[in-house]
């Protein structure tokens, strides 16, 4: 009778223990992370920081706007200070996958020059940032990495999935900088909260973590955000605020006639 109720508690262990490598691939966790709500709109202002290895801190300040069109979305973002950066932009076209490269431009004012991001320059780091051209796309393109579920456990305090996500061709490990990356995912909003990178030799590169996580308007949103380099001790931290979800933001915004007109708060 005893080992019969032993066998009925194994049993009962087993079928409530989460069997999350049958039910969900690191895939599909990665298209409830690319689905999540985030607004359909969103305008927010961001201090930067770059911090290099002696402690010498570099302050920046910027705006971002962005717009959902489906699947697709567009973003600018302007630098606001200091003054020899201000107006330089970023413009982003994010087309859903992989059948069309997305479109990128990076408007230089001391040149009066724009430049196009090639898709083989997405790897190239952003203003002297941590921060990739690819990086700076809320989500990666799904399509041009294998996803696995590698394990599931607690961070802080909360459920996380854990998926690593491998370019799908040397070329990929190529342009984008990485032969790996592994998310950590909140169960309870689908939004990761770290990301770790290896180079393309198989390196530790580089982590990025994101804090301070609070619904504002509904929408789960990162307050704070650092990426730091373990190759070189350099980082970059991120502090966002006046978040302005679904405002309705006009497309003629995310043109390159704007992103050379520079910010304009009206």
């Amino acid at each position: 009778m005893k080992k019969l109720s032993l066998l009925i508690f194994s049993v009962a262990l087993l079928l409530a223990a989460p069997a999350y490598s049958n039910e969900m691939t690191g895939l599909d966790i990665m298209k409830l992370v690319d689905a999540r709500d985030d607004g359909d709109d969103l305008i927010q202002h961001m201090k930067q920081r770059l911090i290099d290895r002696r402690g010498n801190v570099r302050e920046r300040e910027m705006i971002s706007l962005r717009k959902d069109y489906g699947k697709d979305s567009k973003s600018i973002t302007y630098f606001l200070a200091p003054s020899n950066i201000r107006d330089t932009g970023l413009l982003t076209w994010d087309y859903d996958g992989i059948e069309k490269d997305d479109d990128q431009w990076l408007y230089l004012p001391a040149l009066k020059k724009v430049r196009r991001i090639s898709a083989s320059d997405r790897g190239d780091y952003f203003m002297g940032t941590d921060f990739t051209f690819e990086d700076i796309k809320q989500t990666p393109e799904l399509e041009d990495y294998n996803w696995t579920l590698t394990g599931s456990e607690a961070v802080d305090g909360f459920d996380m999935w854990i998926v690593e996500g491998e370019p799908k061709t040397d070329d990929l490990k190529k342009n984008l900088g990485y032969s790996n990356t592994r998310y950590y995912i909140r169960k309870d909003i689908n939004l990761y909260v770290r990301v770790d990178f290896w180079d393309r030799k198989g390196q530790e590169l580089k982590q990025l973590v994101s804090e301070e996580i609070k619904q504002i308007d509904g929408v789960w949103t990162a307050m704070s955000g650092t990426m730091t380099n373990k190759q070189t001790g350099h980082r970059t931290e991120l502090s966002f605020s006046e978040h302005r979800y679904n405002t309705g933001i006009s497309d003629r915004i995310f043109s390159e006639r704007m992103l050379k007109r520079g910010y304009r708060a009206k």
